[in-house]
């Protein structure tokens, strides 16, 4: 092997300092510019069959660059010039460093061996996830290979990485990868679909709820009476007659009553929020074989945006989330009822409600108003709910926008909120926020 790489549109050399790792489709190594001593990752590919194909996909990704990232917690470690070295035809690719002392694996975290990140943090991490390849998509592109060895996670942020985009693709052409079985759609699994934009929306339907149950979805009591998980068995769960362990009506695969599932349900019972086991339940058992029926990445966002800005804390410490739809809300760690209070409702006329709870330290973000489009902008804060400076128990609320509110009072009278004024939340009341009527009443 070479000391060094050469950019083969650069011409710079990249001194190798020693192996990071190695894979299937080859091998990574610590690189350093050798004029200015910067550091990178370099990824030398093994000979291939499709050595020429995979040159030009590589090549097609330097040339349009990492696709726009608007929000800074989405981390692209995307091709950035492509490799070679004195006598071999081969190739490889260079790209940024991922820092492991920040992010990690889904492995290390189901595995304990880092601090679990907190429900808040899972829902900003499964909105990233979504977000992220809502970008991939918007740039004319797909993934083709989503699975959870592509994905870093900083359990302290909710920040993420997307490492392997060797795979990624100008949608619907041709490829010569599928990805791995556990994570295909099963069109493409069974031959019937080329990896795409759509087929990528089961891929990662699939990757969520690794996220949240640290289990596959259609790995249940049937399946642990397999001997051995070859082809056959993995075509026939996960793509012929995939069965959903939650499946509502048969349980013939449920993960109700194994052992070795105890974990897979406590998490689905807990953790949970019936919105979000409403989108898993479609996806698994409805959509499983109808692609048109598959939620959009914008549905996904949604529901994890808002269960993230409604995470009250509960007596014991543990800090829950709630979906705007369960009640009583059961804290999952010491299984009492949690008090709702007020919440803040807003209407949609064409996406439903977006509902707030008011406790101290909550915040109406600019997502509870505009449901439409998410952004780096969604999360910013309009309001804030602060305690009641004179009545113990009560919360009012304050205008942080830089606009004037309507305030009307269940007596009809209409006052005014500005900027940085608050006044009393009680139900009844009714905020008028530019085109949208906040209403507030018992959750």
């Amino acid at each position: 092997m070479t000391e060094y790489f050469t950019g083969r549109d650069s011409g710079k050399r990249y001194d190798i300092e020693k192996e990071l790792g190695s894979g299937g489709e080859g091998t990574v190594y610590l690189v350093k510019e050798k004029a200015k001593g910067e550091k990178y990752a370099a990824k030398w590919c093994k000979p291939s069959e499709r050595r020429d194909q995979q040159l030009r996909q590589i090549e097609e990704l330097v040339h349009r660059g990492a696709p726009p990232i608007d929000d800074p917690g989405i981390h692209f470690i995307w091709p950035i010039e492509c490799l070679s070295f004195a006598g071999s035809n081969g190739f490889g690719y260079l790209m940024p460093l991922i820092d492991t002392g920040k992010f990690y694996t889904f492995n290390q975290i189901c595995s304990g061996r880092t601090k679990q990140p907190k429900l808040p943090l899972l829902c900003r991490i499964g909105h990233r996830l979504a977000a992220a390849l809502e970008i991939i998509h918007a740039s004319g592109l797909a993934y083709c290979d989503i699975n959870q060895g592509n994905i870093m996670l900083d359990p302290v942020q909710g920040e993420i990485v997307i490492c392997d985009n060797d795979n990624v693709v100008v949608n619907n052409s041709n490829v010569q990868i599928r990805g791995v079985w556990e994570f295909m759609a099963p069109e493409v699994s069974l031959g019937r679909s080329m990896p795409n934009a759509e087929t990528d929306l089961y891929s990662v339907a699939v990757l969520l709820y690794y996220l949240w149950m640290w289990e596959h979805p259609m790995e249940g009591k049937e399946t642990m009476k397999l001997y051995s998980w070859d082809i056959p068995a993995k075509k026939k769960h996960f793509a012929s007659e995939p069965l959903f362990v939650f499946h509502p009506t048969n349980q013939a695969n449920t993960a109700h009553g194994v052992p070795e599932l105890k974990l897979h349900v406590t998490r689905w019972q807990r953790l949970c929020q019936p919105k979000l086991q409403a989108l898993f339940t479609e996806t698994f058992v409805d959509a499983v074989h109808v692609p048109s029926r598959r939620k959009r990445l914008n549905d996904w966002r949604r529901v994890f945006i808002e269960m993230e800005a409604n995470s009250p804390q509960c007596g014991c410490g543990a800090v829950n989330v709630w979906d705007g739809l369960s009640k009583p809300l059961t804290c999952w760690k010491c299984g009492k009822t949690m008090t709702l209070g007020l919440c803040l409702e807003v209407s949609h006329t064409y996406n439903g409600n977006s509902v707030q709870l008011a406790y101290p330290g909550a915040s109406l973000r600019k997502h509870h108003l505009d449901v439409a489009r998410f952004n780096a902008a969604s999360t910013e804060v309009e309001a804030t709910v602060e305690p009641h400076p004179k009545q113990p128990g009560h919360v009012i609320l304050r205008n942080q926008s830089a606009h004037t509110w309507g305030y009307r009072v269940p007596d009809g009278s209409l006052l005014e909120l500005e900027p940085g004024k608050a006044r009393a939340l009680m139900e009844g009341v009714e905020l008028h926020i530019g085109p949208r009527i906040v209403k507030v009443r018992k959750a």
